[in-house]
């Protein structure tokens, strides 16, 4: 009694079914128990020998020992039952936790074949009655359980079929809902539904729960059984979403968007969130090391795929529940919207040009004022504004004086900073309250044109293959000594190019996300909600936030730069960056060679981009501020050779080093960076940090650790921010 209650509370799960597991651990605890009153003694000091060898801590050899204490003393005495059923107790209870061993199963190998000598020795000395009738016993134990197993089996194979017809048309579903097939998608999902129904009518019927119950089958029956029932359940909650819920509906349609679709919408995404949430757990809680390949591969696709979809849906479900808020269903809110140009480069990208406010009120939006840089900065002059925001926005940037010269707010590279100052200068400036802040570039415009087609600008039509190039360049070609035009073309550009964007005749959220996506990745579209909430959450998941990327206890680098020049002129300018870090017993040196190549010409070019705004430098000369941000100190910066005094400043999580350079017309500057410090190689992860720029900065980052040489980036355009972890299979 004692063995089989000591033996079921170990951690042996033949078929994780709790009750029966926990059955078969006490029979087999009973059974040695007995073995090992009937056995010969000599049987039970080899069975302990090879227990105590098996057992995995020094507890559990303590109580082998004890058996092997057991059976030397009754082997120098006399032979006792009690004893040797004691003997074959304190075995079963170590057998019954040996935990993990070198491979998976090895243990179960072990806790059957250490029993076996004394096991034979009791079945040698049973009447022959008594082992026919055990025999006989253990046969149709086997022949059950073999018998179980070909049934489900059987169902199984005629399952095949249904699943794989199933796949398909769930495949084809989804396919049908990308391409906005909304009947067709729900029709297939109907199908899909259906045969996994069939599959499960086959697979879970009375005849498969014997198969249940015989150990490592048990485990397949339940895989099988998970994978077609949540199958039934998710096809039909995706026919049901498919004809509740058009995402594509979602859209602005003469300036407003319906906010009670959104209301509609909400639920029936929650419902459909929750049932991807609830078929991931419940196919990796089937998950068992005991599935044989094939299963096990096909279980974990099928959660791996769930695991990818479920992100997806939270921002849906996200959005049609922060959207409402987002666009005025509780009253008027005040988006202000920043473009900025990162022909003349800042922290976040570029100088803020045009502003737009915009209110939204109940769904629909209209812009309420519009204007320049230098508008705002004439009435913070007159309200003698004060930087607020983030003390360490304040303590890093204040001296530039942005609360009087707005178009330098985007000097940090943190939007949240940055939308923070914005908004409470703008309210400083005219007294209207500003909810959200919303930044864009060129490059934004150019891909809400490719939707909307083309925008005049003054006298300048533009389309989405001329307008970079006109934010960018041209503009200042062509309205070269008439500054009024040119900023009133601007203008004309920046709200024709919203209003068009608000009159509607886009494509819904998929189409947006496939024009748009791309940008919001690389950080030049980006917003910020002030009171936080799903709002703000909203922009997390949709990468739409722009915060500066944290080291987090990890590497860090990130080379930004400022325009210093007033031009612009960083069309012209191309960077790359070699990041060479050696670490030998946690510390580390590392060199960053940063090189700027100006290839902008010396004339031919109005001053507003290659002239230098009276600071006397020869016309084409880049000079940009230059801050290098890393996890580690700073040793040394030279440029071209020569040292180079840097200013050392707190950033975030970490530390930022500036120096002033100066790159003339049609040369390459280098930079170099010497640093040193620690950094921890467990898990090593390098985190590069973006800035949107005109030319995407090349990146080169080899790290090298107690030896081992590790190319995290050869020569590759950094796009986004990124992090780099060791390549298990890339070394030098």
């Amino acid at each position: 009694m004692l063995a089989g209650v000591g033996t079921a509370l170990g951690s042996a799960a033949p078929t994780e079914l709790g009750l029966i597991d926990a059955t078969y651990a006490a029979t087999a605890g009973a059974t040695l128990a007995i073995a090992g009153s009937r056995g010969r003694r000599n049987s039970w000091l080899f069975t302990a020998l090879i227990t105590i060898w098996l057992a995995p801590t020094a507890a559990l050899r303590v109580v082998t020992a004890l058996a092997v204490g057991l059976a030397v003393w009754c082997l120098a005495t006399e032979r006792r039952r009690w004893a040797g059923a004691l003997v074959g107790a304190l075995l079963a209870f170590v057998l019954a936790r040996l935990g993990e061993g070198p491979f998976h199963g090895s243990t179960t190998i072990a806790a059957f074949g250490a029993p076996v000598p004394m096991l034979v020795s009791a079945a040698r000395r049973l009447p022959g009655t008594q082992l026919r009738v055990i025999s006989n016993m253990v046969s149709g134990a086997i022949a059950a359980a073999a018998l179980a197993t070909m049934v489900f089996f059987i169902a199984a194979v005629l399952a095949i079929g249904d699943v794989t017809t199933a796949i398909d048309h769930a495949t084809d579903g989804f396919d049908k809902a990308s391409d906005g097939e909304q009947d067709a998608a729900a029709a297939a999902m109907d199908e899909s539904r259906a045969a996994f129904e069939r599959a499960q009518s086959k697979v879970g019927g009375l005849w498969a729960a014997p198969a249940r119950l015989v150990p490592i089958v048990g485990q397949h029956v339940r895989a099988v059984q998970v994978a077609t029932s949540e199958g039934v359940s998710l096809t039909g909650t995706a026919a049901e979403t498919t004809r509740a819920v058009s995402i594509d509906d979602i859209r602005i349609e003469g300036a407003a968007v319906d906010l009670d679709l959104l209301d509609t919408l909400a639920p029936v995404l929650d419902r459909a969130e929750n049932a991807l949430v609830r078929a991931e757990a419940r196919l990796s809680d089937a998950q068992s090391p005991w599935l044989v390949g094939p299963v096990a591969d096909r279980l974990d696709q099928l959660t791996t795929e769930l695991e990818h979809a479920i992100p997806t849906a939270e921002t849906a479900t996200l959005a049609v529940r922060a959207l409402p808020q987002m666009l005025g269903r509780d009253g008027p809110v005040h988006w202000l919207v920043l473009t900025v140009t990162p022909a003349e480069a800042r922290g976040l990208g570029g100088l803020v040009g045009n502003f737009l406010v915009v209110e939204a009120d109940q769904g629909r939006v209209e812009i309420v004022a519009a204007g320049r840089n230098e508008d705002l900065n004439r009435l913070l002059v007159d309200v003698d504004a004060t930087l607020g925001g983030p003390d360490q926005y304040r303590e890093r940037w204040g001296r530039y004086t942005p609360e009087v010269l707005f178009q330098d707010i985007t000097l940090s590279p943190d939007l949240p900073s940055v939308a923070a100052v914005a908004a409470d200068l703008y309210e400083q400036a005219t007294g209207l309250s500003i909810e959200g802040v919303a930044t864009s570039d060129p490059y934004v415009v150019e891909a809400v044109l490719e939707l909307t087609g083309p925008v005049q600008a003054g006298e300048v039509r533009l389309t989405s293959d001329t307008v970079v190039d006109f934010l960018l360049r041209d503009q200042y070609d062509r309205f070269a000594g008439d500054d009024l035009s040119r900023v009133l073309a601007l203008g004309q550009l920046i709200t024709g190019t919203f209003d068009a964007f608000a009159a509607g005749g886009l494509p819904g959220p998929r189409g947006l996300a496939n024009e748009i996506g791309p940008l919001v990745e690389q950080d030049r579209l980006g917003y910020w909600w002030r009171d936080g909430g799903e709002p703000a959450e909203l922009a997390e998941a949709t990468g739409l936030a722009n915060p500066f990327p944290l080291a987090a206890g990890g590497d860090l680098l990130g080379v930004f730069h400022q325009n210093a020049g007033q031009n612009k002129i960083d069309v012209y300018l191309q960077r790359s960056v070699e990041y060479e870090l050696l670490i030998d017993d946690g510390h580390a040196d590392a060199t960053v060679t940063v090189s700027f190549t100006n290839t902008a010409p010396v004339s031919g070019l109005p001053d507003a981009v290659i002239g230098s705004n009276d600071q006397g430098l020869p016309p084409g000369t880049n000079l940009a501020l230059v801050h290098l941000h890393s996890a580690l100190g700073l040793v040394e910066v030279t440029v071209d050779g020569r040292v180079q005094p840097a200013e050392r400043e707190a950033a975030f999580d970490h530390e930022a080093y500036t120096t002033q350079v100066e790159i003339p017309a049609g040369a390459t500057v280098v930079v170099e960076y010497i640093l040193a410090g620690r950094i921890s190689t467990e898990g090593y992860r390098l985190t590069l940090a973006h800035q949107p720029l005109v030319n995407d900065e090349i990146v080169t980052a080899t790290v090298t650790i107690d030896g081992a040489r590790h190319v995290l980036s050869s020569a590759e355009p950094l796009t986004t921010d990124r992090v780099l972890t060791l390549p298990a299979d890339e070394k030098e």
